[in-house]
Formats: structure tokens, C-alpha cells, sequence
């Protein structure tokens, strides 16, 4: 039986922000390198509003400040990275296909083959697109590595098709007989219902 939409939506919210309040907590300890970004993509909004500069200029201006932030904040994003690893992936399956959001509302993620558990591959292949593993990794993985305007193609593309996932998969979710997303079709995965 298909799950309801919005009961996987509020679980996922739950899952979101259980992971958010983790990473806040320990990348609070870090210092921040962001306030001069920070200021300075205030200053560019307003100078936008204002009409002192076009649109062209300040999308580019913006993707030299996207690209500092990036590279002044690789710590935190390496932290929230693993922390949405191990919570998504090591901890739904060290708890049978449940995360905190999914074991409140009843639900479970399970095999679409078997409707048993799923590995840990399965979990991880399930989990790359919806919750932004690829742009963090290339984040951190490339930003010293490649040149300037390289790597903002780069992210902006994968962020873009990590976008365009999340509509996809809403949309399969919505209107496919079995609720299946394209992360679950991926997987070979579903979300089910716990019988209480």
C-alpha cells in the first residue's frame, strides 16, 4: 500500500532537522571565516535592489562569494557531510530502515525485491542525490584542486541536478501507484507502512 505523501514529508522534515541541530551544535564550536562573506552578500543584495548593478553582475559577483564561503567553510561542510552520512545511511540501517523522523510516523525503508531490509550499498545509493552528497563531496573533495571558475560550473551543476532529483522524485512520489522515488527506483528500495 502506498505511503502518503506528506507523512513521508513531515518524517523527512524531522530527519532534516535532528541532523541541522547536530551539525549547529558541533560546527558551532569551529570558528567562522563567513562574516566578511556574510556582509559583503548583504552589501551585493541591496546594491541589486538598488539598481547600482545589473543582474549579470551580480551573478557574478555572487559566484566569487558562493566560491570564498565554500572555501572558508570546508570544516563545516565536511562535518555535515558525515553527519548526514552516518545519520541517513549507518544509522537507518543499523535500525532496520528507520530514522528517528521514519520510526515516529511508522515507517520503514525496505527492499522493493525482498520487502526486507536494505544493505548499506542500498542505503548509501538511495541517499546520494536527495541529500546533497555530491555537491558537499565535490565541495570539499575539488575546491583546491580546480580552477576558480571550474569548480563553480562544477557545483552549480551537480547542485542544479541534485535540484531537478528532488522535483523528479516528489513528482514520482505523488502520482506512482506504488510511491516509489526515483532514489528508491534507483535503489531498488520503497518506503512502507509498519503494521501497529
Amino acid at each position: 500500500m502506498k505511503v502518503p505523501f506528506f507523512k513521508r514529508l513531515f518524517a523527512y522534515i524531522i530527519d532534516i532537522l535532528i541532523v541541522t541541530i547536530l551539525t549547529t551544535m558541533i560546527c558551532s564550536a569551529i570558528p567562522s571565516k563567513n562574516e566578511n562573506v556574510e556582509k559583503k552578500l548583504s552589501e551585493l543584495s541591496t546594491e541589486l535592489i538598488e539598481k547600482k548593478i545589473d543582474n549579470k553582475e551580480y551573478i557574478d559577483k555572487y559566484k566569487d562569494l558562493m566560491y570564498e564561503s565554500n572555501k572558508n567553510e570546508k570544516a563545516t561542510t565536511a562535518i555535515t557531510l558525515v553527519l548526514t552520512i552516518a545519520y541517513f545511511v549507518v544509522f537507518q540501517y543499523m535500525n532496520k530502515g528507520q530514522t528517528i523522523g521514519k520510526k515516529l510516523l511508522g515507517l520503514r525503508v525496505v527492499s522493493s525485491e525482498t520487502k526486507k531490509e536494505v544493505s548499506i550499498l542500498k542505503g548509501l545509493l538511495r541517499s546520494i542525490l536527495p541529500i546533497s552528497i555530491i555537491s558537499n563531496t565535490i565541495s570539499i573533495a575539488l575546491i583546491n584542486i580546480l580552477t576558480k571558475k571550474v569548480y563553480i560550473n562544477l557545483y552549480l551543476a551537480a547542485s542544479e541536478l541534485e535540484t531537478l532529483f528532488i522535483f523528479v522524485t516528489v513528482f514520482l512520489i505523488l502520482y506512482r501507484k506504488d510511491g516509489r522515488g526515483l532514489h528508491d527506483m534507483i535503489a531498488n528500495t520503497m518506503v512502507v507502512s509498519e503494521k501497529r
